[in-house]
């Protein structure tokens, strides 16, 4: 009888709800969001020759797309964008066709990704993407289920 007594009378929940809508539909409504309230897309970073001259020698030296981004405060693949604009061949493109097979080749003979992708100096990652991609049903890990 009392666990039934707190919660058999909600007559004051009754009350509160319908003095909330009354005053809700009293209330003045919401003024509308003017422009400045908006917020205001990024502005594109202008980078001038300098900046971009920059980026290829520093790319070309070794640099990463992530590490030159960050040091203009552009996203890595703005940087990509503007390294192909100036001609550069970009690094990490993934494995050609003829590497992919070889992959799958090497794969099926029982090589690991890891082992694969040190020989195409790419990632276990990259391997395992290019191999599904041709279609390879890649292993279970050791002691996965």
């Amino acid at each position: 009888m009392e666990a039934i007594g707190r919660t058999s009378n909600l007559c004051f929940v009754n009350e509160k709800l319908a003095d909330l809508q009354k005053r809700i539909t009293e209330s003045p409504p919401r003024p509308h969001l003017s422009g400045q309230d908006v917020p205001k897309p990024h502005a594109k970073r202008f980078l001038n020759a300098h900046d971009i001259t920059n980026i290829v020698a520093w790319y070309e030296a070794g640099e990463t797309t992530q590490q030159i981004g960050a040091c203009y405060g552009i996203s890595k693949t703005r940087v990509a964008a503007i390294l192909r604009e100036q001609g550069v061949m970009i690094r990490r493109q993934g494995l050609t066709d003829e590497q992919a097979r070889e992959a799958a080749t090497l794969y099926v003979a029982g090589k690991s990704l890891a082992s694969i992708g040190a020989k195409f100096n790419v990632s276990h990652t990259t391997v395992a993407a290019a191999l599904r991609k041709q279609g390879v049903q890649l292993r279970g890990r050791p002691g996965w289920q």
